[in-house]
């Protein structure tokens, strides 16, 4: 025997495997390159032409060369479907008929549908999906195509009547609202989302004229209405929150902060119904396989009953495409133990995968899909491994599998890392403990609840005394992770970046995998080393370019807000803070998220060019959630509340409020200086705080910056004949939004900038920008741009020169 042979990888042994990346490769092209469908079409028929001639020939000659191109042209064919059939099925790209609902956006319209689910917003709204299937257009037009749609109902416009039900008929009036990109770094991209669920439009609720009772006797809305009533019965009002989440993933009770809090604790999935409650529901069917193994037709009887129980909990569940998912992969392997195939696992799993993309493509980009089937293969590739390599005196004793269950949370929370702090920003490190804890109780207490749930049908109060135990379980689990989520290591902000850092992660996995077969984990070890090695090689090239100074100037709508990052000491200072206005500001859903996102946790400066609430407006949000060394302001006093509270808040902090004035010289940074050019004494007598605006430059290399404020005619006057020397600039932050009073020709000619930015709103109530400034702006500046239009804007400066960069 030769035994020097190298490893040969049994690919014949997965073909489903190997179909599955071959079609997701094809996808990814697509999703990357967005070729039109007859465009995949053409190769596509070429290489199932060629292959088959192919096959055809090696039939009668057998040669080795004929096959290996044959299996080329194969998998070619495969990787072309792959891509033509994402770019047919694309949930991304909006249907036709969209277009044309979409072409009466901030218009009111009539439409008539059937309720299908509702949700309260943590603003206090009301969103309400309705599957319409009449619009009533101007001129008594009706329109019968059927599309979903999402409403808003607010309350305080509104009132919510308690008819409002999924199953119930709804017959009302809407104004058609746009849906967006997302416009700054890292916002959720709330169209894509939509899309992704089959919605496409998104309306104001503005009346609302019948509400007609659901004809139908039984539905799966009345079913669910049912259960979430018989939810209500069983378990204390502390609990039944919660239990909705858990038991059918009805997450719209519960409260903002309970969701952060299990999400910084790692048990954020067990509110989110998919494989984890799948396994739950099918723990008991899996014990009792062997007796319908026991007699004639066992297994047929079986696999009918298996998959009457996954659609029934699939409906139950609103047929989430999470449920879908869980339940067509847990269904397979299910299939697996019931018909003795349970070794083929992960070729199940890989059709159960095939499926779901064959019925929806753009399902791989969903991170419900990459958790779900990343969380499976772990799991199928290291479990074996793992209960292997523990001592028998750990495997065969009662502890053998919580201790196992622990190793494989870690394992699992560790191998999702990448996806977890892609999509979150967030890693928990309390999570393997946590799961460890409950996670083998929530397998006795699924089931057990929902015996109890179609006890309640019968027999209300012995029900609910049975519920008992699951509900002081669920509420020990509440308390936990409220306490957890309290102490400050138990969960971490970073973010992943790059393909290299999931490769790395993979290359791990598959290491780990192949520990009993030497000739193959040595070669996962190398690529892991030979990964970690390009990956420092990276962070060693970035050590010796120039070192970037960045900024971002957000999109606050009406106001201003722009953050620094100094190239040397890595500083990140704030330069306006946004907009206020009753129930929010920029800083609470635009600035601190980002700043979570991009791990920043503390800001080296404030600065604030005039006390303005489209200026100052998420000042205090900021003062009460991120560490701030210094707040730095114009010195100009205000009469507002906003001002009051920020300059007390500050004060209670020990943060120290520095006025600056013209003449004035910073260094934030080795490489930075700053240039105080205004405001004067002469500003601050002014009564207009618009022109008593801290105006500066920071200067870098041979790049520099120059921030107006909301300065109009008379300052900016001012400015260019105190400092007629300096005032020459590369990027001009263009005063008070590009208003008529600002942004004159002979200042503009003065400081000759390269490129200007102007923040602001598409629709605001000052028109701005003017068309006269817009046209100024244009003749004295070669690149301009507008956040209205552009969303947010990031600039790189390298010390020569300055570009406009990525999100």
């Amino acid at each position: 025997m030769n035994n020097n042979r190298t490893y040969q990888f049994p690919f014949a042994r997965y073909p489903a495997i190997r179909l599955a990346l071959f079609f997701i490769s094809g996808i990814l092209f697509d999703y990357h390159l967005d070729i039109p469908p007859v465009i995949w079409l053409i190769p596509f028929c070429c290489f199932i032409s060629i292959y088959l001639f192919f096959e055809y020939v090696h039939k009668r000659s057998l040669r080795s060369w004929l096959l290996y191109s044959a299996l080329f042209c194969y998998l070619s064919s495969i990787v072309c479907f792959g891509g033509f059939w994402h770019s047919l099925f694309n949930s991304q790209d909006p249907p036709a008929k969209a277009t044309i609902l979409n072409s009466y956006t901030w218009e009111e319209l009539s439409f008539k549908g059937e309720i299908n689910q509702i949700k309260k917003t943590s603003s206090g709204k009301y969103q309400i999906d309705v599957s319409v299937d009449t619009t009533l257009f101007p001129n008594n037009l009706v329109w019968t195509e059927d599309y979903t749609l999402r409403t808003v109902l607010n309350p305080k416009n509104l009132r919510f009547s308690p008819k409002i039900i999924p199953g119930n008929r709804l017959h009302f009036s809407a104004v058609i609202y746009p849906l967006e990109e997302p416009r700054n770094p890292h916002e959720f991209n709330y169209k894509a989302y939509l899309a992704s669920i089959g919605i496409y439009h998104q309306a104001g609720l503005q009346s609302i004229h019948t509400i007609k009772e659901a004809e139908v006797a039984l539905s799966w809305n009345k079913v669910r209405n049912d259960v979430l009533s018989a939810i209500d019965h069983n378990f204390s009002q502390e609990t039944a929150d919660l239990a909705k989440a858990l038991l059918i993933g009805y997450k719209n009770e519960l409260i903002q902060e309970t969701k952060i809090a299990f999400s910084r604790a790692g048990l954020s999935h067990i509110m989110a119904v998919s494989g984890l409650h799948v396994g739950f529901i099918l723990a008991p069917f899996w014990i009792f396989i062997p007796i319908f193994w026991s007699f004639r037709y066992g297994k047929q009887i079986g696999l009918l009953l298996l998959i009457g129980l996954l659609i029934f909990y699939a409906g139950l569940t609103g047929f989430s495409a999470s449920v879908s998912r869980a339940s067509l992969t847990g269904g397979f392997l299910m299939y697996g133990r019931l018909f003795h195939k349970v070794r083929d696992s992960k070729n199940l799993t890989a059709v159960a995968a095939l499926i779901i993309l064959l019925i929806h493509p753009s399902d791989l980009f969903s991170i419900g899909f990459q958790l779900s089937f990343g969380a499976v293969y772990i799991i199928l590739l290291t479990a074996p491994v793992i209960n292997k390599t523990l001592p028998d005196w750990v495997r065969f004793r009662w502890y053998g599998t919580p201790v196992m269950v622990i190793i494989i949370s870690l394992i699992v929370q560790l191998g999702l890392f990448p996806l977890l702090t892609y999509y979150f920003g967030e890693f928990s490190l309390v999570g393997p403990i946590a799961n460890a804890l409950f996670v083998p109780f929530l397998g006795l207490a699924v089931p057990l609840a929902f015996v109890f749930l179609a006890l309640s049908f019968i027999s209300p109060g012995i029900a609910q005394t049975l519920t008992l135990p699951v509900d002081y379980f669920l509420y020990g689990l509440h308390q936990f992770v409220l306490t957890t989520t309290q102490w400050e290591w138990s969960w971490i902000q970073t973010q992943t970046e790059g393909i290299i850092i999931f490769a790395l992660w993979a290359s791990v996995i598959f290491f780990i995998a192949t520990l009993p077969i030497p000739k193959l984990r040595w070669k996962f070890l190398i690529l892991f080393l030979s990964l970690l090695c390009i990956e420092q090689g990276e962070h060693l090239v970035q050590k010796f370019r120039p070192a970037p100074l960045e900024l971002t100037f957000f999109d606050v709508g009406q106001g201003d807000a722009a953050l620094l990052k100094t190239p040397q000491s890595n500083k990140h200072y704030l330069i306006d803070t946004g907009r206020w206005q009753p129930g929010y500001n920029s800083a609470k859903y635009i600035i601190i998220p980002y700043l979570k996102s991009e791990g920043i946790d503390k800001l080296d400066g404030i600065f604030l060019s005039h006390p303005h609430a489209d200026h100052i407006g998420g000042i205090v949000e900021l003062l009460n959630t991120i560490p701030v060394d210094t707040i730095y302001n114009s010195g100009a006093n205000y009469d507002s509340q906003l001002f009051s509270d920020y300059q007390r808040i500050a004060k209670q902090k020990n943060i120290p409020i520095v006025s600056l004035k013209q003449g004035q010289i910073l260094i934030p940074d080795p490489a930075l200086r700053l240039f105080v050019y205004a405001p004067s004494e002469e500003n601050l007598a002014n009564s207009n705080v618009n022109n008593s605006s801290l105006i500066f430059e920071i200067l870098y290399g041979s790049t520099e910056f120059l921030f107006m404020g909301d300065a109009e005619k008379r300052q900016e006057q001012q400015l260019t004949t105190g400092y007629p020397q300096l005032v020459d600039t590369d990027l001009l932050k263009v005063g008070h939004h590009g208003s008529k009073t600002s942004s004159t020709a002979s200042f503009l000619k003065s400081i000759s900038a390269e490129m200007g930015i102007v923040s602001l709103a598409d629709r605001n109530r000052f028109r701005h920008p003017h068309p006269e400034a817009v046209q100024r702006l244009h003749s004295e500046t070669d690149t301009l741009y507008f956040t209205s239009i552009d969303g947010a804007i990031r600039i790189i400066s390298d010390g020569n020169s300055i570009k406009k960069g990525r999100k």
